[in-house]
């Protein structure tokens, strides 16, 4: 297994693996022009994991400079290991490669979200040295 920055060619097997975390349904008619769009920007990184070639997990790293700090902080977003592939070290190797992008980014932080009752997740984050901090205020605009 491998865990490598996804191209282009990629956005397939990332919107498929998506699907397996998000509804169906949600996921927009317009999700592979924004995908698309994030590989042309510098305010992201998608990173991939490969087995045999295929796809077995990914994560968006977004970056968003903070005037206040002089330097970015990044975001984790969309972690997903294909339900086939869990519980063989991929999600932990694409969480600490990711790490690795925002240092070499000179991010001062990373942050994560989740729902307050995914406790598995939570430790899943706090075994790779992130701790609780803070609440987070939310209003869905749609």
């Amino acid at each position: 297994m491998k865990v490598e920055l996804a191209t282009k060619e990629d956005i397939n097997g990332i919107l498929s693996l998506q699907t397996q975390i998000y509804r169906v349904d949600l996921l927009p008619d317009n999700a592979k022009i924004i995908l698309s769009q994030l590989f042309d920007s510098n305010s992201c990184d998608v990173l991939v994991a490969k087995e045999n070639n295929q796809i077995v997990g990914s994560v968006f790293i977004f970056y968003l400079p903070i005037p206040a700090h002089g330097k970015p902080y990044a975001f984790l977003e969309g972690l997903v290991v294909d339900k086939n592939h869990r519980n063989k070290g991929i999600g932990t190797a694409l969480a600490q490669k990711a790490i690795e992008l925002a240092r070499q980014k000179n991010c001062y932080k990373m942050i994560f979200t989740s729902g307050l009752n995914r406790q598995d997740l939570h430790k899943f984050y706090q075994k790779l040295g992130f701790s609780k901090w803070g609440f987070e205020f939310r209003m869905d605009l749609s």
